[in-house]
């Protein structure tokens, strides 16, 4: 058996947010419930495996932190090595952290709903996110004449700090720009040709070269040395091959559930409940209609 399997085994019986238990004892539960092995043998594994275990399940959920999307499972080593769930609340969470865990709870329904939502509905779904980020003067472009950007905003640092306008003008002189694609493919995976598509239209945006004499980005006042980054969402999945030339451009690619998670941790969608925070789809297609 490999490790990846047992963890897998581990995420389906502990899930997100699953009560702590000892690694250890769980272990032994698996390699008897699920690969069939005798007691004594499976002490044994669980045993030798124990230490190793943790380790992959610890680099899974940093390498979850690090993509932007939920970890199933998170290891204790006080005072015992224990694994539990990634969102199970704590006692040493700070109030902060556990209302965190509690909106993550939403994401595999707030993803459905993004898959369900229409092509066009998407491209307002970007704009929407672009405003969630905190950025002002966000528009979405006509489907006739988008010149390969879908959406684009503006955000203003001083804004996002909530510092008064009238102190700190250098940090109100610094704008970032933003354009983005809306790809709706909730079946398919986003490929390298998208990037290279979203790097021409950003090329042109940037030296005011459009295949018609309408400025559509004209409310983004874009000059020579303005910062302007490149945001493609999707619905779906983002090919391997498409991650490695996002990063290598520089340009912000985010599949499905990194977008989920975004709105969840911005609490999206969320009504109070007896359980905590609950997405609710009617919450959802009103902050979709929402204002940009």
């Amino acid at each position: 058996m490999k490790d990846a399997d047992v963890i897998a085994r581990l995420e389906d019986t502990i899930g997100i947010d699953g009560a702590p238990r000892r690694l250890r004892e769980a272990l032994e539960h698996e390699f008897v419930a699920s690969f069939g092995m005798a007691p004594i043998a499976a002490a044994e594994k669980a045993e030798q495996t124990e230490a190793r275990i943790a380790k992959k399940i610890a680099s899974l959920q940093a390498d979850a932190e690090s993509s932007g999307t939920p970890g199933v499972l998170s290891v204790l080593e006080h005072p015992v090595p224990s694994v539990s769930g990634a969102c199970r609340i704590h006692g040493s969470d700070s109030p902060q952290v556990a209302q965190a865990k509690r909106h993550r709870l939403n994401i595999d329904p707030l993803y459905r709903a993004i898959r369900a939502i229409t092509p066009n509905d998407f491209e307002q779904f970007g704009a929407r996110v672009l405003t969630e980020m905190g950025a002002t003067e966000v528009r979405v472009t006509r489907r006739s004449n988008d010149q390969g950007i879908d959406f684009f905003g503006i955000l203003n640092l001083g804004r996002l700090q909530s510092i008064p306008g009238p102190f700190f003008k250098l940090v109100h002189d610094v704008e970032l720009r933003f354009a983005g694609q809306a790809k709706h493919y909730p079946n398919a995976s986003l490929s390298t040709s998208v990037i290279r598509e979203m790097v021409g239209a950003m090329s042109l945006a940037r030296y005011g070269t459009f295949s018609s004499d309408i400025n559509i980005f004209e409310p983004l006042a874009l000059k020579p040395f303005n910062p302007l980054l490149a945001l493609i969402f999707t619905t779906g999945t983002i090919s391997s091959g498409a991650i490695r030339l996002a990063e290598r451009a520089g340009v912000i690619a985010r599949n499905g559930t990194q977008l989920a998670t975004f709105l969840a941790d911005r609490g999206v969608s969320m009504v109070p409940s007896a359980q905590g925070p609950t997405f609710d789809p009617a919450a959802f297609r009103t902050w979709l209609n929402g204002p940009t």
